[in-house]
């Protein structure tokens, strides 16, 4: 006696109402299947203009692929500014040159030019605002070069460096300090220094003696 053996039934997909395909939610192999088909049984006389739902499938999946590299990228600097916390923790009590952009003759009385290359003697103009209120002749050596501050008023002030009446490019003005701890701070290395201040840690702009 045969006895039937009943076969497996598919699952119906049962969709909302609402619901709305459309190619934001479709694979590529289903869209292709509907383009095949459209094409098999459009009128010869009233053809269907398709390319409009083909532009809009490849900039959304552009869109896709974009926010998935973001969220990689994302994820990648996270993992390396904690690797590099890692790695700065050990530099703790060590002592840099940071970046500034101003003289603060109220916290520090020597700051330093950190230059690229060999540039001479040339002429170091302090300004407070517009006005050049000190200019001195200094010899500029590629690395770091001393620059003491202690006989300017007490103030914030900016550096420029001229010779021959051109202003000198490749070089840049920082201090001297110790740092105290570190962090990460919306996915930014953050250095406490010594002094009191907080830096990131791309400040830094020198390194040894």
């Amino acid at each position: 006696m045969d006895f039937y053996e009943p076969q497996e039934v598919s699952k119906i997909k049962i969709l909302p109402p609402d619901y709305v395909q459309d190619i934001s939610n479709m694979s590529a192999q289903d869209f292709l299947k509907i383009y095949l088909e459209t094409l098999r049984y459009q009128d010869p006389f009233n053809q269907t203009d398709i390319s409009k739902s083909l532009d809009d499938m490849v900039k959304i999946n552009q869109v896709q692929y974009f926010t998935q590299m973001k969220q990689f990228l994302e994820s990648l600097k996270l993992w390396m500014n904690q690797m590099t916390f890692l790695n700065t923790v050990n530099l703790i009590g060590k002592e840099f040159i940071f970046k500034t952009d101003t003289l603060d003759t109220i916290k520090r009385d020597t700051y330093y030019i950190v230059s690229d290359s060999d540039k001479g003697e040339v002429s170091v103009r302090i300004y407070d605002g517009d006005e050049v209120i000190k200019e001195f002749k200094k010899e500029i050596k590629k690395g770091i070069n001393e620059l003491d501050v202690s006989s300017l008023p007490d103030g914030q002030f900016t550096v420029k460096i001229f010779k021959e009446g051109n202003e000198v490019r490749g070089w840049n003005l920082g201090f001297k300090d110790s740092i105290k701890s570190v962090g990460i701070i919306n996915n930014e290395l953050i250095l406490d220094l010594a002094s009191g201040v907080s830096v990131s840690s791309d400040r830094i702009i020198y390194v040894g003696g």
